[in-house]
């Protein structure tokens, strides 16, 4: 009899131990199909927003904060812009990602010209509206995401318009930040406006204090040349001096003594 007890006690736990293999597995199964099913482009949320003060230069952020892993299958879906009542920007992504992995990755879409401006780099799809995508000083709100999306679209009223400053954040939590573009390859940057700051005497100078960008990931930015004239009519500038683009603040002097009146310009390439 005892062997009997012993061995129904064994065959039911033998009977659990399977029910939780059994279980396990079907959990599993679960998760998978899960993971496959959202394995498109559900979860890309809206994480920075930027744009110059008349629009020429845009770029939005998306990232993948979730754990789904494959969001890649962005081709034929759209993000829009909704602004003022009854106008809504959208944007066709023409292809999916060039990689299958997107955890913890960040994308890109931005104007053509985001390339070429310091500190800017090249965006992973392009906007081809005529205009802005996204509102400038519209007086509403306005909201960006992906259509289908499950993340909450970003919300926000009017866009920073001093060419430095971008929003930062999910939703409508959205603060103010130094822009930091970052693209789909892993290339950062961070778009600093060509423009001199602050330029004062100093004694007998004229100084003229400006920043400068870098390249991607902190490599070597464009070559800064100051340049002069003398007269509005002439139609030639003259180069004063070269400053390369490393990121930092630079300063440079002309003597007033050099002539009564004196133009200056910034040129970078």
């Amino acid at each position: 009899m005892k062997s009997i007890v012993r061995t129904g006690v064994l065959r039911s736990s033998q009977r659990f131990s399977r029910a939780g293999i059994l279980w396990v597995w079907i959990a599993t199964a679960v998760l998978c199909g899960l993971n496959a099913a959202r394995a498109t482009f559900h979860v890309w949320a809206v994480t920075e927003l930027y744009s110059s003060a008349d629009g020429s230069v845009q770029f939005i952020k998306l990232t993948n904060n979730s754990i789904f892993t494959t969001e890649y299958f962005l081709g034929g879906h759209v993000i829009t812009c909704t602004g003022p009542p009854g106008i809504t920007n959208n944007f066709t992504f023409p292809t999916n990602l060039p990689a299958v992995s997107t955890l913890n990755k960040t994308f890109l879409i931005g104007t053509s010209n985001l390339a070429n401006v310091p500190g800017g780099l090249t965006p992973d799809y392009v906007f081809t509206n005529k205009g802005p995508f996204l509102f400038l000083n519209s007086g509403v709100a306005n909201t960006v995401g992906i259509v289908g999306s499950v993340e909450t679209p970003a919300v926000y009223t009017n866009l920073p318009a001093d060419g430095v400053s971008s929003l930062v954040g999910l939703g409508s939590s959205l603060v103010l930040a130094t822009n930091s573009p970052n693209n789909f390859s892993g290339q950062a940057n961070s778009i600093v406006p060509v423009r001199f700051d602050s330029p004062k005497l100093a004694g007998s100078n004229f100084v003229i204090t400006f920043r400068t960008a870098t390249g991607v990931n902190s490599t070597a930015g464009p070559t800064y040349t100051i340049e002069y004239k003398d007269s509005l009519t002439n139609v030639n500038w003259t180069p004063l001096t070269t400053v390369p683009g490393d990121g930092a603040t630079h300063s440079v002097s002309n003597a007033t003594a050099s002539a009564a009146q004196r133009l200056f310009r910034l040129n970078v390439p």
